[in-house]
């Protein structure tokens, strides 16, 4: 059994003249993204590997998570097609990964997060908040066997359920 948590980047600031790939946490994602942390940290085994998207919103909420689950930063995998991908590109990421890794965090984006959640468990979650996490055990034992409907929605964590 694998599990993953998919995790939306925090809240960004769209009051900038910034690149979108360059938009930082706003207040409320410097204040969501701390809590969900150390939510996840308290309630959610510990990561074997945190990947997520070098935007910086993305990067930002995923450093702040490792910080609090105790997950070495420098060790967080940054992956340039996480950047607003489609969800076949998620089943790319983490096909590619050690069978000895059995709890991945992803942190990216939208749309991107509420697909591939629904592709993965049959679920209908119309929107992923931001810094909203779905925690899923995938029937597996090899990331290479992730397919569609091979995960079960074990939970989702927004900001305003924790």
């Amino acid at each position: 059994m694998k599990l993953l948590t998919l995790i939306r980047h925090a809240k960004s600031d769209w009051d900038n003249d910034l690149y979108d790939f360059d938009r930082p946490l706003n207040e409320r994602g410097e204040t969501d993204a701390p809590i969900m942390a150390e939510f996840l940290a308290k309630n959610l085994p510990k990561p074997d590997l945190i990947i997520s998207s070098p935007a910086l919103r993305a990067a930002s909420t995923a450093e702040i998570i490792a910080e609090k689950c105790g997950y070495p930063v420098e060790k967080i995998k940054y992956i340039d097609e996480l950047y607003l991908c489609s969800v076949s590109e998620y089943i790319e990421v983490l096909i590619e990964q050690s069978p000895k890794i059995n709890h991945i965090f992803l942190v990216s984006h939208n749309p991107g997060t509420t697909g591939f959640t629904n592709l993965l468990t049959g679920e209908l979650i119309e929107e992923m908040p931001t810094c909203g996490v779905a925690h899923i055990k995938l029937d597996l034992y090899k990331w290479e066997d992730v397919e569609p409907d091979t995960g079960k929605l074990v939970k989702l964590f927004t900001p305003k359920t924790i």
